[in-house]
């Protein structure tokens, strides 16, 4: 008698492949840091893999050091953890797993269990920290296991996943709630979305393209959740996404907690309480509230006792399954919002152009398009601006809307030689790259984005409205060092110059999209990355009213045999036929 094989059942398929696809993302870190920590310390100071500091000393708090940057610049940002290190991390360590915790006077506070034996170590002068890694794959296994084996896992979760769920609605509260957010001027899409988010038995999916209001759809539907009684869990992939739907949902008068360290709280409402744990929350109302935590947070001591009526995932197209599981087990009703046309979730064990690295967003609206809806108007750019994005990646569904979308960038004064650009009857301007032999860093177009930001400034715009957008990071140190020439160091920091994940959820009056790659045969070997139409939308829909690209005109590319790269060469190559090109 032949016995049946438990693979064939969905969810248990699912569930190995998810528990395969966790060990195998960890085992791809672990070689790439290794390789990078073998690296000659030379090379990673140049690149910015690793920073210099000429001094260690005890912090004021336990466990804390300060470090005092060197001349060098590096790629790390608050939060991210480091390797401590005299030389090389794997002969000459001094402690791992240190946090960034501020930067302040041309130190770094850095804090960790480890940091007093790193002092202890350090016998003085030139130290260096490289990137770290945590093992998080217990955590993993922990939330994939009790997905298997919890009610909420079998009936609800696996089954959704897996594309087997029938997905209802409470027809009297999306009615309700529609109601309530046509009343206080939400537009016809963003009432749907409102509606389908109160009256969710199971799920409700909300794509929010670039400027579309999706954090105050979320905090309108946080309002009317708690005003029943619900506890919430808002979660994302990283702290700022966080914090910027609590500060939403605390302006709506919800109460509102932030879970996770001080470090944590960077851009968080200061009417917003942190906690290191809900244990902390004295506070905490006995029915409804609203708690911000990375899904990690449900795996410890933070948030592990705890359990929410809805879990809200924000900026859900960054965010794998594993992840979103760990935070779904810990609730009842799911809502995702989030734009599987931007940026997807980073993965190192499998390629950018595999299905399987879809986010948990992109993998539910496929599987269930009833329960989803798509916000159709955006507030951010003006009609010129949206045309293109919403006829390649919208199906032209995505209108320009409010203030912006007849509005255009009109300077005081222009120099001569830059009268085309700034013409104020072309909101999007195409200058091809100065470098043809440029790879990662391109110096001259790093100049020309200085000058073009002084003359933005001597024409009335206020620096802080300017954004520059790169897809590498050595060119955001270009550009950055260009701007500090030319404004001062001071000055120069109100300008927002960075990669493209760096700016997701930011806009500016005027954004500068600096390519650099100028050398065609090392563009076609990095065409997967340079030409991911995801990149190419979050890049160019930062801008609210001016877009200049400084980039390959691309006569002729080598022919690739990856058909779908080839296609996302041909859609770059539409984008910038449309734009006015000005020869500099």
């Amino acid at each position: 008698m032949n016995r049946p094989d438990p693979m064939a059942d969905p969810c248990t398929r699912l569930l190995s492949d998810l528990l395969d696809f966790v060990r195998d993302e960890q085992t791809a870190a672990n070689h790439k840091l290794f390789d990078l920590w073998a690296r000659p310390l030379t090379e990673k100071l140049e690149k910015g893999w690793s920073q210099g500091f000429t001094r260690l000393e005890a912090g004021d708090e336990p466990s804390t050091a300060w470090a005092t940057l060197d001349d060098t610049e590096s790629r790390f940002r608050e939060g991210d953890l480091l390797v401590l290190h005299g030389g090389s991390p794997l002969h000459d360590p001094l402690g791992r797993g240190l946090s960034l915790e501020s930067e302040e006077d041309g130190r770094w506070l850095l804090s960790g269990i480890r940091v007093t034996s790193a002092l202890q170590l350090y016998a003085g002068g030139p130290c260096y920290a490289d990137p770290d890694t945590i093992d998080l794959t217990h955590y993993y296994e922990r939330a994939l296991e009790e997905i298997a084996t919890s009610q909420i896992g079998r009936t609800v979760v696996l089954p959704l996943l897996a594309g087997q769920l029938e997905i209802s609605f409470d027809e009297r509260d999306v009615s309700e709630a529609e109601h309530i957010a046509g009343a206080e001027g939400f537009n016809l899409r963003q009432a749907q979305a409102i509606g389908l988010g109160l009256g969710a038995e199971q799920i409700a999916c909300i794509q929010g393209p670039p400027g579309s209001d999706k954090t105050r759809v979320l905090a309108l539907i946080a309002r009317l959740m708690v005003a029943r009684g619900e506890r919430l869990l808002v979660t994302s992939h990283t702290h700022m996404a966080i914090n910027n739907a609590l500060n939403m949902v605390h302006a709506e008068g919800v109460p509102t907690v932030k879970i996770g360290r001080q470090a944590q709280r960077r851009g968080l409402d200061a009417g917003v309480p942190c906690y290191p744990d809900m244990g902390a929350w004295d506070a905490r109302p006995t029915d409804g509230y609203v708690v911000g935590a990375t899904p990690f947070a449900t795996c410890n001591a933070r948030l592990e006792n705890y359990e929410f009526d809805t879990i809200v995932f924000d900026e859900a197209s960054q965010i794998t399954v594993p992840l979103a599981l760990m935070a779904m087990r810990k609730g009842k009703r799911f809502i995702f919002i989030g734009d599987q046309k931007q940026l997807p979730p980073v993965m190192l064990s499998r390629s950018v152009l595999s299905k399987e690295s879809s986010s948990v967003f992109a993998a539910l609206t496929s599987q269930h398009a009833d329960h989803s809806v798509m916000l159709d108007q955006t507030y951010r750019m003006n009609r010129w601006l949206t045309a293109w994005p919403s006829d390649t990646y919208y199906d032209k569904q995505l209108v320009a809307s409010g203030r912006n979308r007849e509005r255009r960038l009109v300077l005081s004064q222009v120099p001569a030689r830059l009268a085309a650009v700034f013409d104020p009857a072309h909101s999007g301007i195409f200058i091809p790259g100065l470098d043809r032999a440029a790879r990662t860093r391109n110096f001259r177009d790093a100049d020309l984005v200085a000058e073009l930001c002084e003359a933005a400034v001597n024409g009335g715009l206020p620096l802080e409205s300017i954004g520059i957008v790169t897809p590498y990071r050595a060119q955001g140190r270009a550009v950055r060092n260009a701007l500090i020439a030319r404004f001062g160091r001071a000055r120069a920091q109100n300008v927002v110059a960075d990669t493209v994940e760096r700016m997701q959820g930011q806009e500016r009056e005027l954004v500068i999209l600096s390519l650099a790659t100028g050398d065609l045969v090392f563009l076609a070997a990095v065409a997967p990355f340079f030409f991911q139409p995801q990149r190419l939308n979050v890049s160019i829909t930062r801008a609210m009213t001016k877009l200049i690209v400084i980039g390959p005109a691309v006569p002729i590319v080598p022919p690739l045999e990856d058909e779908t790269v080839q296609l996302w060469i041909s859609q770059y190559l539409g984008f910038i036929a449309q734009l006015l090109r000005v020869d500099l």
